[in-house]
This record gives C-alpha cells, structure tokens and sequence, in this order.
C-alpha cells in the first residue's frame, strides 16, 4: 500500500489529503499533519471522496446520442470520435454562423479550470461564457467592486467581533474558515449572527438576529441610521476616504429602527444593539455570504454591508475586513486573441465587465428569443444548470433548441440527458490541476497565499479525462495546437513570476504559503487609494451610475412578497426559501454517495412547530410545497430554527440520478436584480399541506 498526497476539491477549500492507494485502488482517506488549511483534518465530504471515485452511477465512457433529446438512446464511442465530432461541429458553426454562436458553461467543477476555458474561448474567438455563479458569490463581487474596487477578504485571527451575515461557515468551510472563527471565539472574540435559520453557529453566538429573508438591505440602512445618528462612524476615514457621505446620511434618514422592525420582523431594539455593537467594537469582521445570494435585491444590500465596514472604519486594519493586493499571476487567457468586434450576448455589460462572463438566465433569453443574435452551440462543464438555476424546465427547454449540446461531467446530469455528446470527466483523484490562493480568505490568514497541487493519485475510471486534458485535446483538433501544448506547460507559467514551478509544488504535501509584504495587506490605500474612479470608497457609485443603475444603496423588496404581491400571499401565506445548503453537499453534487446518504437522505422543508400544527403535520410527514409555479414533495422537519411565517426547502436536488424533486420547480427566473440577475430563490411565497390533505 502506498500513501500519496493531493488536495481534496469536495468544496472549494482544497484542504490537503492523504490517500492510501492499493492495487491501483483507493482505499483510504486522511488528512495531512501541521498544514495550514485544515490542521490535518477531513471532513465527511472529504472521506465520501472515495464513494464519488467508485460510484457505479458515474460516467465512464464518452456517448453519442442516437434517439431523440431525452429519450435515453445512447451508443459508446471513443475519445478520438467525440474529438473528431465535436470539433467538426464547432468549427461548422463557427464558419456558419460565426464564432459568437458558442457558448461554454461552467459550473462547480472539481478543479480550477476557468483560466484554461477562457483561453480557448478567446481562441475560438467567442466571448460567450456563462455559468450559473449569479446564484453565489458574484452578485456580492459586484458589490465590492461598485464601492471598493475589490472584494475584501475577513482578518480572522485579529478580530474582537465577528458579524456572520447571511454566513455560515460551518456548513461551507468547517475545517478552514469555521475552525478559525471558533479558535478565535476561544481567544475572546464575539460573535454576531445574522441569518432567517437559527443555524448551529447561530447558537454560539452572543447576539443572533433573524430577519425576513430578503430585507437584509433594509436592516443594514437601519443600522447606518443609528450609527450616523448616534455620531459612532469614523469621522477620519469617512472625511479622507469616502465619497458621498451627504448623500448616504440623506437616504438611510428615513430607515429609522422602528420603520424597518416592520420589514424586517427584527425589533427595532434589536437593531439599535446590533447597530452599536458593530460600530463601537473595534476591530471587528464583518462577512457576507451566500445566503446574500438568490434574491432580487442582492447587490444593493451588499453595498450596504460594505459600507458599513468602511464608515466604522473596519476596512483595511487589522483585524478587520481586508482589501489586500494579488500575487500578480500573468494571466493565462489569451484575452488579445478575441476579436474586438465579437460583441457578447450578455443584457448586463456591468456584470459581464466585472465577472468575464454571463449568466445562466440570460443565455436562456438569448436561446429563445435570438437575441441579440441565435446562440447554436453549447458546451456544458461541470455544471447541473438544468436543476440549480431558477425555473429549471424552462433552462432545459431553451438548452434543447440547440443545434448542439456537450455535457462533460461525472453523472449523467438532466443537463446530460438531452446532450448530443456527453463526456466522462475525472475526480479529483484523477487528474492534476494547479490551485492558486483555491479558497476567498486564502486561509490561514490574509497576510498570506496559497498554493499548491491537485496530484493524481489513481488512474482515471474507465476513461474518464481530467477538465484540462479534454480542452487541451479538443484546442489541438481544432487547430489551436500552438497553444495547447500542455496543461503542464501553462501551469509553469503562471508559476514562473512566483519562482516556483509544478514539480516543486507537486512535492509538498502541504502546500506552499507565501507571505506577503504587510504593506500589501493593511492600510494600503494610503498609499495607492482604492481602484475606484474616484480613488476612495464609493458609498455613492460613480461605476454604478455610469452603467445606469442607482448610485446609492436603495432598498427594494423582494420580487415576490407579502408586501408586494398581497393577493399572492393569501394564497401563498409562506415566505419561502428554496436554498438551504446542507454542509454535507455542495451545491447540487453527491447526493448519491451512501455515507452521506444516511445523515440526509432526502430533501426536506423546514417548518415552525406553530406553523405545523395549524396545519396538522408532524415531523417526517411527506408534504407538498406549492408556489405559483409548481410544486414539489419533500419531507417535513418541523423545527424551531425558522420564523412561523418563514419555510426553508433544500437546495439543490433534482438530478435524474438522484432521488428526490426539482427543488427549483418552485421557483422564478423573470423577476430579476438589475445589476447581478439573481434571481429570488430564497425568497419568494408558497404554501405547503400534507400528501394526502
């Protein structure tokens, strides 16, 4: 037997592992001693690993379709064939109807491979890439670019006071960030959390805040109503450093405490303690999360938290929430080979300018309407669009009008099920991939980065190809081989300007951290200002106002609500979210691995205890939510963690290999955020009844 060492990619923190491998097999799974991103720990994900490598359910050998989309009528082919196919198609539709009619979309797949899909896009010559992250993370991106410039990442070893809003790292990042949120609370620090679920970190907190889901933005202005009020803003760095302060103190004047407890559901008390909490506990971290994400107000309330950081004066100190300069890695895409005249499909230029590609509803649109041009090709990565995006039927009716569909995943996904080729992709444990700084707050602490390497550690499963390798392959059948030597070789360079190269990264289990220059961490916008237009934190958007939309941080209620949509709320009384993530998945992935399985073997619904007895369910009754776009049956779990007014569906299910509905059945894709396009999965109306009622 030996031992052999990667990085595990069950989530995005790439914690270093340990696998026993075999007779070829892998057998075991460990973490490795003394590293700096898990302490030498693996969770429950991490171990399932070796269930994902040997899921009987997965892909292993490349298809072509022979019947009708959907049907199920497929015949195995070989590599070289889907190669010569698909390579064959692109170029015909290129040649045809020009390079823009291809669209490549990408979602949590298991390695970073974006740069590489960039690169040969840029190639190719399209600017048409999409993927579904307006559900997470890139509305808050938009955000922090609109006020800072950057995204700024939490000091957690420093800090006296942490806000967890919308949050939960112990779902998301137990052994990373959560571990280091709990050593800190060891050492003294506080603990604030914000979320509708009474989560298990909630319930270490010293103030836990519950709002309606989706009036987060009203909150926060709240709160800078009384921090202004209250005269608890740092007058310096408001006056050296900030743009528009008259502006923000005239609209937030009429956010009083009492106004938005009828909002929020959150006491106008609540919010006063909250509010002076925060700005009187120096330095504190104050984190936004994905559960920002989903709603149709997202970006505007998250300029809300970032200016709340930067009128305490939190931003930029230790401790504090930290805008830190990058490592100055060359970028690796290719971006001068597009042609400057190629136009992309995107409706949001601000999204598509800050981000690099588009998202999931807006191709949709372009599908089905032929706007501003017919989108006739598709390559789908490592994504479940056709489950995770909002009303999921209709993103899989759009995608079935394509001329031609690819689907490189492990499963045969619902996105699979109607593809012409459908490719087998590789585990983590089966391909390398080079990760730089792989999770947001680079852990062990912002003054550092990571990097390290995904290594193969077992051959692929049957013939399975690692992201790299495919894109490599199909580049050079295309005629692209100039730059699609090897992986190995484009890895290598983005290492070069580090003093670093693959091999010498493949040899440390641990991976390798580089410290940077405290003057590239704290305080370096004395020198350098902030990478706004107007060289400080824009609490007024000049960026936002030039793209056309509100340069100040308005409020705006949810698309669907009690408030606005009264008539549908009698109907559907329930403010209702459908993105519950369960720590023990990512997203839409390993439903079916058996260990995990047996701790969440099916999608559920969280309910009151009052809420189910008005109604007459008990918990682990079969139940049916209904919205007003369809509805799904899942398990009732009646629990005290939510507000009667308030429903919590899992997120995520729906895959025709895996059991259980389409959770996004219930949800809408029309109703929009104007500057991110997320849409309202996590807050919308609905209602629910026992099965047999």
């Amino acid at each position: 037997m030996s031992k052999r060492h990667t990085v595990c990619r069950m989530c995005g923190e790439a914690c270093p592992i340990y696998v026993h491998v075999e007779n070829g097999r892998a057998v075991k799974i460990e973490g490795v001693p003394d590293n700096p991103r898990s302490n030498g720990k693996v969770c429950g994900k991490g171990i399932a690993a070796l269930q994902l490598e040997y899921d009987p359910r997965r892909l292993t050998h490349p298809l072509r379709r022979i019947g009708e989309r959907g049907e199920g009528e497929w015949e195995k082919i070989s590599w070289d064939t889907a190669l010569e196919i698909i390579s064959e198609r692109l170029l015909e539709i290129k040649e045809k109807d020009g390079p823009e009619a291809l669209v490549y979309h990408f979602g949590s797949a298991i390695g970073q491979v974006w740069p590489y899909i960039n690169r040969f896009m840029n190639v190719y010559g399209s600017p048409n890439k999409a993927s579904h992250s307006h559900l997470c993370y890139q509305p808050r991106n938009l955000a922090h670019v609109a006020t800072y410039g950057a995204y700024p990442q939490e000091d957690v070893k420093n800090t006296k006071l942490f806000v967890l809003w919308a949050q939960n790292h112990v779902n998301s990042a137990l052994l990373t960030r959560g571990r280091a949120i709990f050593d800190a609370i060891r050492n003294g620090a506080k603990l604030i959390v914000i979320d509708p679920v009474f989560t298990a970190l909630a319930s270490k907190a010293d103030l836990f805040v519950q709002p309606r889901p989706g009036t987060d933005g009203a909150l926060g202005l709240a709160m800078i109503n009384v921090i202004i009020n209250e005269d608890l803003y740092d007058h310096d760095f408001v006056e050296k450093w900030t743009y528009g302060f008259d502006e923000l103190k005239e609209i937030v004047s009429s956010y009083t405490p009492k106004r938005v407890e009828e909002i929020t559901w959150v006491p106008a008390e609540q919010i006063i303690k909250l509010a002076r909490t925060y700005a009187q506990t120096k330095p504190a971290v104050l984190g936004d999360g994905n559960g920002f994400d989903q709603h149709t107000n997202v970006t505007q309330s998250v300029r809300v938290v970032a200016i709340l950081r930067a009128i305490t004066g939190n931003l930029n100190i230790p401790g504090g929430n930290v805008i830190r300069s990058d490592l100055g890695v060359p970028s690796i895409d290719l971006a001068e080979k597009l042609p400057k005249d190629v136009k992309p499909i995107s409706r949001n230029p601000f999204y598509y300018d800050v981000v690099g590609w588009d998202t999931t509803p807006h191709v949709v649109d372009s599908i089905l309407t032929g706007k501003p041009y017919p989108v006739k090709a598709m390559i789908v990565h490592g994504s479940g669009a056709g489950v995770i995006a909002s009303n999921c039927e209709k993103t899989l009716e759009a995608f079935k009008k394509l001329e031609f569909l690819v689907v490189n995943d492990f499963y045969m996904t619902a996105t699979a099920e109607i593809a012409d080729i459908v490719l087998p992709a590789a585990t983590h444990l089966e391909k390398d991939c080079l990760m730089i700084s792989a999770s947001p707050t680079s852990a062990p602490s912002v003054d550092t980065a990571y990097i390290c390497m995904m290594n193969k550690v077992v051959e692929p499963l049957g013939e399975c190809w690692g992201d790299h390798e495919f894109i490599c392959e199909l580049g050079k059948r295309m005629g692209y081989g100039e730059f699609f030597t090897s992986p190995v070789d484009v890895f290598n360079q983005q290492l070069n300007s580090l003093g670093l190269t693959v091999d010498k990264v493949k040899r440390s289990p641990e991976g390798i951290l580089i410290q940077l220059d405290p003057q590239k961490v704290y305080h370096q916008h004395e020198g350098t200002g902030f990478e706004t237009p107007t060289g400080k934190v824009e609490l007024y958007s000049t960026t936002l106002e030039k793209y056309g939309y509100d340069p100040l941080p308005i409020y705006k209620e949810p698309a669907e609500s009690p408030m606005t949509e009264p008539e549908t709320a009698q109907d559907y009384p329930l403010v209702t979210s459908a993105s519950l993530r369960l720590g023990l998945y990512k997203h839409n992935q390993f439903q079916t691995l058996p260990w995990i399985q047996e701790i969440v073997p099916d999608p559920y619904v969280q309910v009151n205890p009052e809420t189910a007895e008005a109604l007459g369910i008990h918990d682990g009754d079969s139940v049916l939510v209904e919205s007003k776009r369809g509805r799904i049956e899942v398990v009732a779990q009646v629990t005290e963690e939510v507000d009667p007014r308030v429903v919590m569906v899992t997120h995520g299910w729906g895959h025709p290999y895996a059991r259980g509905y389409k959770t996004n059945l219930l949800t809408d894709d029309r109703e929009r955020c104007i500057i991110s396009g997320s849409t309202g999965n996590r807050s919308f109306l609905s209602r629910i009844r026992k099965k047999d009622d």
